[in-house]
């Protein structure tokens, strides 16, 4: 810009011509992606951040898909369980975590939430 704020456009460009058919000139169409970006740096922010709170938080933290298999293990959870993130990323939580006789109980809550109902 001329007070030298930089921003960033995509731009896309057509010939036109002229009444013989020659071309006269270019049609440009910019659209500024300057909020788009500062947004998309915002939430990588934040994502770093929520991130850097699992990893460091002093509570044990996991995730699971749809199929119960282990897609988050924070470093308390490594801690108090005595497996790795590496080693505990894609098991089943319930069979290699969770001792068989709390199986239904830890089940049902976990069927719960999938369904969307906090317990």
């Amino acid at each position: 810009t001329k007070s030298g704020t930089v921003i960033m456009l995509t731009m896309s460009g057509s010939a036109f011509r002229d009444t013989t058919g020659q071309i006269a000139g270019i049609v440009a169409v910019g659209q500024d992606l300057t909020k788009m970006r500062d947004t998309m740096l915002e939430k990588s922010f934040v994502a770093e951040e929520l991130t850097r709170l699992i990893n460091t938080a002093n509570a044990p933290i996991l995730g699971i898909d749809v199929g119960g298999n282990v897609t988050e293990w924070n470093g308390k959870a490594a801690e108090i369980s005595g497996w790795s993130k590496e080693e505990a990323l894609g098991k089943p939580l319930l069979e290699t975590f969770i001792h068989e006789s709390y199986w239904d109980d830890v089940g049902g809550i976990l069927q719960k939430a999938l369904l969307g109902h906090e317990s």
